[in-house]
């Protein structure tokens, strides 16, 4: 049988295009997909490191994609972080949080940096009305006290109450995200709150706030008081161990920038909506690279976590040492 050259020129197309499309399959399988880290920040002056990280390229520096994401609540960062929506948590993530969802579920999520105030390092604040006539811890009995959502800030609401001498029961404890919490003060609507820088530094430009007790966290319950830390899910942690370490690897760079540099403050002014004068003005707290942690951080912290079990929340304590990265 002969065939014409028609025919060979329309078979040979055929051969051509199906190699062509063997080998297209072939170099899409070996493509990866680029990894895009999710990070999430609670609106406080303990944030400031991913903020540098962001604006400074330093991820770019080690070939990452992040995605910030801006969260008012420290159990929904957590709660975001155990089902896997975001993968990593900027060193505001809520401290006390993480040691309960590992007291519960052992090894969920892992630490590489803690955040800590102390006596002379403003992070933890209790705030009043600037007309207010309360002078003391004391007189909130009968009041109602705003703290930031979330189990955390409610029990540590409850133990500076008792460790001041006043029935936790006695106070009106209501949940109140950072950014309307001077608004509700000013309005009356609440009477005090317990909170985080930068709240205390625009409250006293605005001129409708003022300190009832800077730092009552380290006066009640731990000294230094190490309320936030930065956090890995274990699973992410699993799953991309390359982007992890590098991950990692950014945020002690810029945890180390924000130490030594005050100029990094003004990444304040956007990601908070801060004035200028209050993002120069805003303390930063003491931020310690897990590595770095010793054992006066460690005690504390754990003095801390303890907290949890003397008010049921979770039956035992946990090692907080375990939690921490310290490869």
């Amino acid at each position: 049988m002969k065939f014409g050259k028609k025919v060979i020129l329309g078979v040979a197309a055929i051969v051509l295009l199906a190699i062509l499309a063997v080998a297209t399959v072939s170099v899409l399988g070996e493509h990866k997909e680029e990894t895009i880290i999710h990070v999430a920040y609670l609106p406080a002056a303990q944030s400031l490191p991913l903020f540098v990280a962001v604006e400074q390229g330093l991820f770019e520096e080690e070939g990452l994609s992040v995605i910030v994401e801006r969260i008012e609540s420290p159990n929904q960062i957590i709660d975001a972080l155990v089902s896997g929506k975001i993968d990593a948590g900027a060193p505001s993530v809520a401290a006390g949080i993480t040691a309960i969802v590992n007291a519960k579920n052992p090894d969920s999520l892992r630490i590489y940096s803690l955040t800590c105030g102390t006596e002379g390092v403003l992070n933890d604040e209790l705030l009043i009305a600037k007309d207010s006539n309360i002078t003391s811890i004391q007189d909130l009995k009968g009041k109602t006290l705003a703290h930031i959502p979330g189990v955390q800030f409610q029990v540590m609401a409850k133990k500076v109450l008792a460790m001041n001498g006043v029935n936790p029961e006695d106070v009106t404890l209501v949940e109140l995200a950072i950014p309307q919490q001077l608004t509700s003060l000013s309005a009356g609507a609440v009477d005090a709150v317990l909170t985080l820088e930068p709240t205390a530094t625009l409250g006293e430009f605005k001129g409708v706030s003022k300190l009832l007790v800077a730092n009552p966290m380290v006066k009640s319950v731990a000294d230094p008081w190490c309320g936030a830390a930065g956090v890995v899910s274990t699973s992410f942690m699993k799953s991309h161990p390359a982007e992890a370490k590098a991950f990692i690897k950014v945020m002690d760079k810029a945890i180390k920038q924000v130490d030594t540099n005050s100029e990094t403050k003004q990444y304040l002014v956007s990601y908070l909506t801060l004035p200028d004068a209050v993002a120069k003005k805003t303390p930063t707290p003491i931020t310690v690279l897990s590595y770095d942690a010793n054992s006066t951080f460690l005690d504390a912290y754990q003095k801390f976590v303890d907290t949890f079990v003397e008010y049921k929340v979770i039956p035992s304590t946990i090692d907080v040492s375990t939690m921490l990265i310290r490869e």
